[in-house]
């Protein structure tokens, strides 16, 4: 039973460590915007505030990608916003697009201010899927459905543990009783 408990405790530290590496990472925050677009530059004002502040400075970095134009950079700036907006089940109509993680906000005005805040704030802490980095790198396609069989994965093995664990402890009562009833 103590082995038990000590390969639970090795599996819990094992499922933290991830979180504990990118807590110290800054988290890159996405701006898909036009240069002639006014609410992509109210974005734009606001996360060049943001960065210089005290406390939020260490916490991001903006990656800013222009897609207004007909450069091949531009292009490809448009291409992945629109695998961005496939990813998250919509299509790429508007700018400013901002993805921080895996969550993303469409448009911009200052009542999302604390939202976004909270946002980087949280991802810094706990770690979050960069979804951009993902599908640049092709390790994410066009939804979401991986992350969703992982979460399924890991419930049904804690499940799984959970119930040996169940077994484990009921096994050695019942043959006790039944050692008992069959003395007597």
């Amino acid at each position: 039973m103590k082995k038990l408990k000590y390969y639970l405790l090795m599996a819990l530290c094992l499922f933290m460590v991830p979180t504990l590496v990118f807590a110290s990472e800054k988290v890159n925050v996405y701006l898909f915007k036009s240069s002639t677009c006014p609410h992509c530059e109210q974005a734009m004002t606001f996360f060049s505030e943001l960065a210089e502040d005290e406390e939020f400075s260490k916490y991001f970095q903006l990656v800013p990608f222009e897609t207004n134009g007909t450069t091949d950079e531009i292009k490809e700036n448009v291409n992945l916003a629109q695998k961005v907006s496939k990813y998250f089940g919509s299509d790429f109509e508007s700018v400013p697009l901002i993805v921080i993680g895996d969550k993303r906000f469409e448009g911009y005005a200052s009542s999302l201010d604390d939202q976004i805040k909270e946002r980087i704030k949280s991802c810094y802490d706990k770690g979050c899927t960069d979804v951009v980095v993902g599908i640049q790198d092709g390790t994410l396609k066009g939804s979401n459905f991986g992350s969703i069989f992982l979460i399924l994965i890991l419930v049904i093995f804690v499940g799984g543990i959970g119930y040996f664990i169940y077994i484990a402890r009921k096994s050695p009562l019942e043959e006790d009783k039944e050692t008992t009833i069959k003395a007597e």
